[in-house]
């Protein structure tokens, strides 16, 4: 493997990312505090307390939905990574399928057996209005399941089509729309928490209607169509997921363990300082979660490419802008508390002081659970789910849940220092697991070629040689040898000519794999205007005898090929051939 070339792409590609990435995290944080704010506003503390008891409905929710979202995206920007553009449109659609279908049924369970189920949440009928407002929030929930799950499944695939404008957009949309219903519906018509509920179900319906043109539109990859769930390769698609929505179940039972405790030790103003506190959360650690977004999409392409050095610039990039983005959240916050109680519609000295104090001690953990969501994205997405699974369990669990028993009975003031006990520690253990266990790689890296040569002819040949060297290498017979170079040049040729033309800073990326069954599988990266060598017109040159020497070299590439595709991804044009 060549590792003098230096990266032209991937800052570039992660920035067009990042940037919408960010828009959405602000959107959503906005969007999953509106309940709070509001009902917060109308009902005070109670109103707080329940939306409190109902969060863990929302993380069984998370559990499935992201599980089945960022599963089937990993696997859907593979199979494009790899070129097969047929397989990854039937990823896509067995997953919303399977997700409507399970929906429908969680939905009609939880309404049959609702009491049951806010028993467990901590809501009986003895607690009063706690009790009716809890109950009017999560019936809407449970109806709205649908929704929300095909909503976050259309997000995260547009995502991976390069297509990262509309999911944001859309998504800002149904979030911000959200926000106004909030307050239409709870501050204007005095609907109360179910009213919270019910815009939040309308805003991510609205995201839907937004997202369709790019599932129906011809632009993209991203298509739908109605096909029989495969039910192995959705279970494997969720097994991916499932290493980080794992989390979602450890949270649940921290919820569960913390509100019944705050019940007991300090009743309905304890447990709507926990809301207002985890409400708060989202501004720091969204901002985390998009930037573990906008790296997931390049992630999973690059771990299709064997691009290793792409993926260390992606972890370099993600912990870096992740980290200012969080640290300067977290130091607002801390600084200015107060504004948060009164966003919220906490009054009173009492719990207004035990609010601020709360916040400055998550703030400081805040930041160091941001770094553990960015290496759990990162890890998911190079298939290492063990790591992202050790990762997700210690912070969510294993280290999380003794900590919350133990700091519990020894008052509120001590009580908010596990969230940065939890994090530090976990992070501690997992770097001791991680050099302990070290996880082997899944594909020998002896195995891949990679330069990135400037656009110009007089490169090609010091470049050609080492392909030549890499092919010998690796026990290519002369026939294969002359075909992978002839491959390599004749399409770097095409690129030069007549895509880069006045271009003054052209680069191609090259990477060249030699894979288990004797094939060789390359993959070329081009900053040149929209150019896709495949699309010229061998057939009609080779009919009207026309001696195009261009267009006569990509028809015996295409005739000689065993596969090859095209496609622009994140303003690059991105070539995979396999010989």
């Amino acid at each position: 493997m060549k590792k003098g070339s230096k990266d032209q792409f991937t800052g570039k590609m992660f920035g067009r990312l990042w940037a919408p990435a960010m828009v959405s995290s602000a959107a959503l944080a906005i969007a999953d505090m509106a309940d709070a704010i509001v009902v917060g506003q109308r009902l005070g503390a109670t109103g707080l307390a329940a939306i409190s008891l109902a969060l863990p409905v929302y993380m069984a929710i998370n559990v499935l939905v992201h599980g089945m979202g960022i599963g089937g995206s990993v696997k859907y920007s593979k199979l494009l990574g790899e070129g097969k553009r047929g397989e990854a449109q039937s990823c896509f659609s067995q997953i919303l399928e399977a997700a409507f279908l399970g929906s429908l049924v969680l939905a009609v369970l939880g309404n049959l057996f609702l009491e049951p189920l806010l028993a467990v949440l901590g809501a009986v009928r003895e607690d009063g209005a706690l009790f009716m407002a809890s109950r009017d929030y999560v019936r809407i929930i449970l109806c709205g399941m649908p929704v929300l799950f095909v909503s976050y499944i259309l997000n995260y695939f547009l995502r991976n089509d390069d297509n990262q404008k509309l999911a944001s957009i859309g998504f800002s949309i149904g979030n911000l729309s959200d926000f106004g219903m909030n307050v239409l519906f709870v501050l204007i018509l005095d609907f109360g928490a179910s009213g919270a509920a019910l815009s939040t179900v309308l805003g991510q319906l609205i995201s839907i209607l937004v997202y369709l043109p790019g599932v129906f539109g011809k632009k993209h990859i991203l298509h739908l169509k109605v096909e029989k769930i495969e039910w192995k390769k959705f279970f494997f698609c969720f097994k991916t997921g499932f290493s980080t929505s794992v989390q979602y179940i450890w949270q649940l039972l921290f919820l569960l363990i913390a509100n019944h405790t705050l019940m007991y030790y300090s009743g309905e103003n304890g447990v709507a300082v926990f809301d207002m506190v985890q409400n708060v959360s989202y501004l720091i650690l969204y901002l985390y979660d998009g930037t573990a977004k906008a790296m997931q999409p390049l992630t999973s392409t690059y771990q299709g490419e064997r691009n290793r050095k792409g993926l260390w610039s992606i972890k370099r990039m993600g912990l870096l802008y992740g980290s200012v983005a969080g640290v300067i959240s977290a130091a607002l916050l801390a600084l200015f508390p107060n504004v948060m109680c009164m966003v919220f519609g906490l009054k009173g000295a009492e719990i207004v002081s035990m609010a601020a104090y709360a916040i400055r001690i998550y703030c400081f953990g805040g930041v160091f659970g941001g770094i553990s969501i960015l290496l759990e994205s990162y890890y998911q997405s190079c298939e290492k789910e063990g790591l992202a699974f050790w990762l997700a369990t210690l912070r969510g669990a294993a280290v999380l849940i003794p900590c919350t028993i133990l700091f519990a009975p020894l008052g509120m003031k001590k009580f908010w220092f596990l969230f940065p006990v939890t994090e530090i520690v976990s992070l501690l253990i997992f770097s001791v697991l991680k050099k302990v266990k070290r996880e082997q790689e899944t594909f020998d890296m002896e195995r891949v070629y990679s330069s990135t040569i400037e656009g110009r002819n007089e490169n090609l040949g010091g470049m050609l040689e080492e392909v030549e060297g890499f092919c010998r290498k690796w026990k290519a017979d002369k026939k294969q040898r002359y075909y992978v170079m002839m491959t390599v040049e004749e399409i770097c040729l095409l690129i030069i000519q007549k895509a880069f033309e006045e271009q003054s800073e052209g680069y191609i990326q090259i990477t060249l794999i030699a894979l288990d069954d004797s094939e060789f599988e390359l993959h070329i990266r081009d900053n040149a205007k929209i150019f896709n060598p495949f699309s010229m017109e061998t057939k009609r040159a080779s009919a009207e005898g026309s001696y195009d020497m261009d267009a006569m070299g990509m028809l015996v590439i295409k005739q000689k090929a065993k596969h090859f595709f095209y496609r622009q991804y994140q303003g690059f044009n991105s070539l995979i051939v396999r010989i």
